[in-house]
């Protein structure tokens, strides 16, 4: 790689009262772990959406509309979950 390399940042600064409070809060370990496991739960669940059903934006416009499609892609997640787990 024959690029020149980025200069050097200084880590940006956290000055806000509210997010001062929430790093705060986060560095408790009984924090980091409610954190951690939202990794476990949530998250992939949104990347297997997004990345493998190919689910990035909705077709629809209104909020009933949105919500119906959204049920759909969340039937469709749920279908497919239960066929890997009735198979293995």
């Amino acid at each position: 790689d024959f690029r020149p390399r980025p200069a050097e940042r200084e880590p940006r600064r956290i000055t806000e009262p509210w997010r001062l409070a929430m790093k705060d809060r986060l560095e408790t370990t009984e924090a980091g772990d409610v954190y951690r496991l939202r990794k476990q739960t949530v998250e992939p669940v949104f990347g297997i959406i997004k990345s493998i059903m190919g689910f990035r934006r909705f077709s629809l416009r209104s909020l009933a509309k949105v919500t119906t499609e959204w049920t759909l892609v969340a039937l469709a997640y749920n279908c497919k979950r239960m066929a890997r787990l009735h198979a293995a």
